[in-house]
């Protein structure tokens, strides 16, 4: 038998779900590509026309992905090169892109003719005064991205937004959202690092660059979080004392079919996008996605757990070993062999997690377009699966996220600084996070404590994001296993160990059973109808173990429970 062989099939299996997900989708995407008329369907003013206008020459950028950007190896390619391409061959015009500009500088320069011609760009009245435009060729709808785990819907009156300069759903933006401000950035990929490093909150970008740039960064953070209801209907900008190119560009759109427009998108957008086009042959192909995502989870967990019992038959025999003086050079052997398992286990859980997020996040956030697509509403039937599919993506998120803290706390890898900090601040904050979900349970949320009382409460001595962290577990599983009309109570106080975090509910309470098998990963203590993974509290108590703090509990089976943080305080200068 070959060591370790599953974790490499695992592995190799995983980092296939997607292309498997992509095939499936471009299985049932099912349509004939159109073919150019060979007739001779310009007009003799138009071909002299391209005789005395044989080089157009059209702007260019380099991160415009998918529609205009530069490859490895220095080239302009893209959607729109592959327009033009085909626009070559119907015309006879030789299209030249130029040295590439930002989005800014290739409208300027459209509009003072240093430049002939614009792809994939969105016609405004604005714009419409200085430059030409022809039929859009391709729509691809604006989309509101948020940071995984954040928790936001649409987007809240006042809250800002951010957007990439020169764009046209800026203008959108101000006139429908008018209380919410608008942070201009340089270009879509400025957009999307802010926003996945936390600088800002919400972005809006159109879909199909939004999941070029996630997928080619490797930011893996973000998610689509609702249709803000604009479309880019992207057509050709051209010169506006040009009008002969226009109209010849037109006729040459006319004649590319379909099918040959389908191929195309096909080849630069990714089929989640195309997904959108057919919402009944979306349901099936997310469906399909989704049950490979589920095996693959499955094959994690069952990894996880046989690792775990290879631990502890390593770590028997090693105690056995260690007992036997003549021994000590297996024993020695068993013990390296013991951590390398442990590692891989780690390593195995944190990249098997990397690889499945993704897909779950496409899954995710398609599944709430298709339910809130306003121009093709679903029918009761499509909703309700949607609904589950939406559901269950969710639960499966919440998993990987669980499953890869604990693999990071497990190796050691998760950086946990001891910082001296107030308490009040950080347990107002997260009561205040908790409250929209307390209130939709009918649950009250206390905290006893006032901002007067803040500063009677020495300093502790903790990391911060990790204690909030930890306290948002605690108060979200008191809402969670409460009843209507119950309360959950939030308190701090000096204690003879240093500082005490209590986190009360009058709950459905713990037997002694279960508080025995509380702090044990993957139990859920018998209350399968409530949603959770299991893995919570075992990662806040290897949080607290790491801050030097212990977590207790106090329950009773129908009395509810209090879950108490002990935390050093920071000593007080004499």
């Amino acid at each position: 038998m070959v060591p370790f062989a599953l974790p490499s099939v695992a592995r190799v299996l995983l980092r296939l779900l997607p292309v498997l997900a992509a095939a499936v989708v471009a299985w049932l995407a099912l349509a004939g590509q159109g073919h150019a008329d060979p007739r001779d369907w310009l007009t003799a003013e138009e071909h002299a026309w391209v005789a005395q206008h044989p080089v157009v020459r059209v702007g260019a950028s380099a991160t415009y992905g998918p529609f205009t950007y530069t490859d490895e190896d220095g080239r302009t390619t893209g959607l729109s090169v592959d327009y033009a391409r085909r626009l070559s061959e119907l015309t006879g015009l030789r299209f030249e892109f130029q040295k590439p500009q930002t989005f800014a500088e290739n409208l300027a320069g459209l509009g003072s003719g240093d430049i002939d011609m614009l792809m994939s760009l969105r016609e405004t009245a604005e714009r419409a005064q200085k430059v030409g435009f022809t039929r859009p060729y391709i729509s691809v709808p604006a989309v509101l991205l948020r940071r995984a785990g954040d928790g936001g819907g649409p987007l809240q009156p006042g809250e800002p937004v951010a957007v990439s300069r020169g764009y046209a759903v800026a203008a959108f933006l101000k006139d429908r959202y008018a209380t919410n401000p608008v942070q201009v950035e340089s270009d879509d990929r400025a957009v999307l690092r802010r926003l996945a490093g936390g600088e800002i909150g919400a972005a809006v970008m159109d879909l199909a660059g939004a999941t070029y740039l996630m997928r080619s960064d490797g930011i893996g953070n973000l998610r689509v979080v609702d249709d803000i209801g604009f479309a880019y209907s992207l057509g050709i900008g051209y010169r506006h004392d040009w009008p002969m190119l226009g109209r010849i560009l037109d006729k040459a759109l006319l004649r590319i079919g379909d099918g040959e427009r389908q191929a195309i998108a096909d080849r630069w957008i990714t089929q989640d996008t195309a997904l959108m086009r057919w919402q009944r042959r979306a349901l099936w192909a997310i469906g399909i996605a989704l049950v490979l995502v589920i095996a693959g989870l499955g094959l994690v967990l069952l990894w996880n757990r046989a690792l775990q019992r290879q631990v502890r038959l390593r770590g028997d025999l090693l105690n056995r070993e260690l007992a036997e003086r003549m021994r000590l050079q297996d024993a020695d052997r068993a013990r390296e062999s013991a951590e390398v398992t442990s590692r891989t286990k780690s390593e195995f859980l944190s990249q098997a997690s990397h690889e499945l997020r993704t897909p779950l996040n496409a899954v995710l956030g398609f599944s709430q377009l298709l339910a809130h697509d306003a121009q093709r509403p679903l029918d009761e039937t499509q909703r309700s699966r949607v609904r589950h599919i939406d559901q269950a993506a969710k639960h499966l998120l919440a998993l990987i996220e669980d499953m890869m803290m604990l693999s990071r706390v497990e190796a050691n890898t998760l950086t946990v600084q001891a910082l001296p900090l107030q308490a009040g601040p950080l347990l107002r904050r997260c009561v205040d996070l908790a409250q929209p979900a307390a209130e939709a349970a009918g649950v009250q949320l206390q905290l006893g404590l006032t901002p007067d009382e803040d500063s009677t409460l020495p300093l502790v001595q903790a990391d911060p994001i990790r204690l909030e962290q930890v306290l948002h577990n605690l108060i979200s599983n008191a809402i969670k296993y409460n009843r209507r009309g119950g309360w959950v109570k939030v308190r701090a106080c000096v204690a003879q160990r240093g500082f005490r975090i209590e986190v009360a509910d009058n709950g459905l309470g713990l037997s002694a059973e279960q508080r025995s098998q509380l702090f044990q990963p993957f139990n859920r203590l018998g209350r399968v109808e409530q949603p959770g993974t299991g893995i919570g509290l075992v990662i806040c108590k290897q949080l607290m173990d790491r801050m030097g703090g212990r977590i207790l509990v106090d329950s009773e089976t129908g009395q509810g429970s209090r879950f108490t943080l002990e935390l050093p305080a920071v000593p007080t200068a004499a």
